[in-house]
């Protein structure tokens, strides 16, 4: 709740929402220059937002004072937001003192506004009134203002009352029972659920219709306050959205006699009901002894009673049960006599059951037998008509499939040939192609051994590879030093 209005300046726009969150009573805020170089300004939610061009209003695209939220690009660094105003309510305290009553007692009465800067055009508002709080009302000149209008109402407020009457004015005191019961009502017709009588003390009629011309008188300033305001501050750019009196403070002299007042009044009504608690105490006592000794009387007869029934009814238990066993003998001699009979006839029934069923056994034996044999016959011909007919035709499948191999291998002859030959050739080339990969190979185009051998030898020697002590050196110097004493040997001496 803020105790006034101000305006501040704040380094960046960035900051506006967290001042505004954190001063209740700051209404508007003017950002610095920022970047002498930056081609774009932003502007946050929840403010209205003036921007100016070398220090002159600029309008927004359409005419409008306000510009939106939001990244506004490109525009040169000249062109920023000048001022911030913002769009939230803010609660207002504005205590009055030295308030005179109508029987002049000085009392103060604390009252809180409710507010906000007009200019949304989403509720139809004029944009231009943002402009017009900014440059001309300011926030300062408004709390003035606010301060001068709701004081003399609220000292014209006190004036009415007298000061039994004036904490009825606080908003936080309208019941909404004292405001609907009648002057002319009669106590007894309230309900009993609603109200205690003990509670209620001595007041009488004439307090209660004070207290409720007091709460309506409040109710009434408070909208009558809020009207007249709107009228003066609307035109300005300011919508006053409730007027509260939050608190009214009496001289301590005059709270502590109507401190003392109540009490004398909850003592009365404290005896009153200490009186009320033991007389039903009593009351209640009696009537608890009284209860209980008419429940034993009855309990009593109750006993007695049942006592009588269950006599009688053990009587009519005893004869009803030899009546049942006399009936269970009877029953008994004829079941067993039943029992015997159907014992025998069921034995002949057995009998004659069990001979229809050998009967019956042996000539399904028989016909079994007969069909099973003249099933075995019939499949035997049967097995031996297939297997005839199924060995006629595999000699001639086979004779079939032997004349058609036999065409088939007189007319693919000539190409079987060349596929052989094909891979013959094919053998040979990947034999070729092993020789040309192996980078040992040595190729001569003489067919006399001995040039053979002195190329193979000067090849070894000449490996880069080589060793001169290796075995396949030596055997090349071997080679070459037989091939060149042979040449030295006449033909036909022995060697």
């Amino acid at each position: 709740m803020a105790t006034s209005l101000l305006s501040e300046d704040c380094s960046s726009v960035a900051e506006a929402n967290e001042i505004f969150a954190r001063e209740k009573g700051v209404l508007v805020l003017r950002p610095g220059d920022g970047c002498c170089c930056s081609l774009y300004f932003t502007i946050p939610s929840g403010c209205y937002a003036l921007v100016t061009r070398h220090g002159a209003d600029e309008d927004y695209d359409g005419g409008s004072a306000v510009w939106p939220a939001g990244l506004h690009f490109p525009y040169m660094p000249w062109v920023g937001v000048s001022h911030l105003v913002t769009k939230q309510s803010v609660v207002l305290d504005l205590p009055v003192k030295g308030c005179k009553t109508k029987d002049n007692v000085t009392v103060t009465i604390d009252v809180a506004l409710v507010f906000r800067i007009m200019g949304d055009e989403s509720k139809g508002e004029d944009p231009e009134l943002v402009r017009k709080f900014v440059h001309q009302v300011t926030p300062r000149g408004l709390e003035q203002q606010l301060r001068d209008a709701q004081e003399e109402s609220v000292r014209g407020l006190a004036r009415s009352l007298k000061h039994t009457e004036v904490y009825g004015v606080r908003s936080g005191n309208h019941d909404a029972k004292v405001l609907d019961n009648d002057d002319d009502d009669d106590d007894d017709a309230i309900d009993e659920a609603q109200r205690d009588e003990i509670f209620q003390g001595s007041s009488d009629a004439k307090d209660k219709a004070d207290a409720k011309r007091a709460v309506q008188k409040g109710i009434d300033i408070t909208e009558t306050m809020r009207a007249n305001l709107n009228k003066q501050f609307v035109p300005q750019g300011v919508l006053i959205e409730s007027v509260a009196i939050k608190d009214v403070r009496l001289p301590d002299d005059i709270t502590k006699q109507m401190f003392e007042k109540t009490m004398v009044i909850s003592q009365n009504a404290q005896q009153t009901m200490f009186h009320a608690n033991q007389l039903q105490n009593n009351r209640m006592e009696q009537e608890i002894e009284t209860l209980k000794q008419t429940f034993q009387e009855e309990r009593e007869a109750e006993i007695s009673a049942g006592a009588k029934i269950a006599n009688a009814e053990q009587v009519k238990l005893d004869d009803a049960k030899a009546q049942a066993t006399k009936a269970e003998a009877i029953i008994r001699e004829e079941t067993s006599a039943k029992l015997q009979n159907i014992r025998a006839e069921s034995g002949l029934e057995c009998q004659r059951v069990m001979d229809s069923m050998n009967a019956a056994l042996v000539k399904i034996d028989t016909e079994a037998r007969r069909e099973a044999a003249e099933a075995e016959a019939n499949a035997n011909l049967e097995v031996q008509t297939l297997l005839a007919s199924s060995e006629l035709q595999k000699e001639r499948n086979i004779a079939k499939s032997q004349e058609v191999i036999a065409k088939a291998e007189g007319k693919i002859a000539p190409w079987i040939e060349k596929k052989n030959e094909f891979d013959t050739k094919q053998l040979r080339l990947n034999v070729f192609e092993k020789l040309a990969e192996n980078q040992e190979l040595i190729i001569s185009s003489s067919t006399d051994e001995g040039v053979n051998l002195v190329a193979m030898s000067d090849a070894i020697l000449q490996a880069p590879d080589s060793d001169d002590n290796s075995r396949g050196a030596l055997m090349a110097q071997l080679a070459l030093m037989g091939q060149g004493t042979s040449a030295f040997i006449a033909p036909g001496r022995p060697k």
